[in-house]
């Protein structure tokens, strides 16, 4: 439209121009006998008023919505503990406010249930009592406690690293797990793991693979705009926020087991044009070639980084 009015303007001053000389004065009036030339510049003046119109009555464009990304986290952060309550693996104590859980603290909660469930033999089950500022969680029912508390202690040394600081304080057969996170807040790296832990465990598939695959798509960013319509932490045209998550960890299944190697199941991830080639000619983009060898050396990354679903060993 703009372009439309630019050229409008140059005709007008361009006439203007002509008209201030003799000769050009003696040239329109002849032109302007023409009938032909009449009708053109009255269908050239309705083409434009026409255009003008259409612009105007067409409805703008909704720009969508950016994600809350934190509110996201947040709303995954509290229904993850109540899922584990509901599963009888955890019972969460009245006074324990679940909508100012932090992340750093509930995404630590799988890992100290393995590690419970691995050290104690008939273990009760676990009372979430607070998970704010630092993570409570009490074990009740234990008259001897002590040589479990430090082997689970040890495993969770072991397990969440430097920045996590844990006792054991105990009262008669009461014994309550007291976690603190001492490092910087997670960004949304860290955020999207257990999200991924989750969705391919669900369908029995690499988490690594799919943490690559968004790490070198949307860089962890839900309101991510990508190439044809597409958003999001996977650049997908469906799925909004993290259930992007679950829709890649299906398309990651599915890929995987109709590709020849992994490379290919990387480059074949995307049904789009763009990313779209048989297995035979992938290789010759120097492009296409470039980013999944960037996504298989951080495969590897996310694999040595404990973005596994392998087990641990139950220790006697």
């Amino acid at each position: 439209m703009n372009l439309i009015l630019l050229w409008a303007i140059i005709t007008i001053l361009w006439l203007c121009c002509i008209s201030m000389t003799q000769k050009g004065r003696a040239v329109t009036r002849i032109l302007w006998r023409s009938t032909k030339l009449k009708l053109t510049i009255l269908a050239w003046i309705l083409g434009i008023a026409s255009i003008a119109v259409a612009y105007a009555t067409h409805p703008a464009e909704e720009k969508p919505v950016p994600i809350d990304e934190l509110r996201e986290y947040q709303k995954y952060t509290t229904s993850a503990i109540q899922k584990l309550c509901d599963q009888g693996k955890l019972i969460i104590d009245m006074n324990c406010d679940l909508d100012s859980a932090a992340p750093e603290l509930a995404y630590i909660i799988p890992t100290f249930l393995n590690n419970y469930n691995l050290i104690v033999t008939r273990p009760t089950t676990p009372i979430l009592e607070s998970i704010k500022d630092t993570l409570r969680i009490k074990m009740i029912g234990y008259k001897k406690f002590k040589n479990r508390g430090i082997r689970l202690i040890k495993a969770l040394q072991s397990d969440l690293g430097i920045r996590y600081e844990s006792v054991i304080v105990s009262d008669g057969t009461d014994h309550t797990l007291i976690i603190t996170y001492t490092g910087k807040p997670w960004d949304n790296e860290h955020l999207c793991n257990l999200p991924v832990l989750e969705a391919c465990l669900r369908e029995r598939t690499d988490p690594a693979i799919l943490m690559s695959l968004i790490h070198h798509t949307s860089g962890f960013q839900m309101n991510y705009q990508g190439k044809n319509n597409t958003s999001g932490l996977l650049a997908l045209d469906t799925g909004k926020g993290l259930e992007q998550i679950d829709i890649g960890a299906r398309r990651l299944k599915k890929v995987l087991a109709t590709s020849p190697t992994l490379a290919d199941a990387v480059a074949q991830f995307y049904p789009d044009a763009e990313h779209r080639n048989r297995f035979e000619n992938w290789r010759k983009d120097p492009q296409k070639h470039y980013w999944v060898g960037q996504v298989l050396t951080d495969i590897q990354y996310y694999r040595s980084n404990g973005i596994t679903l392998k087990p641990r060993k139950r220790v006697e």
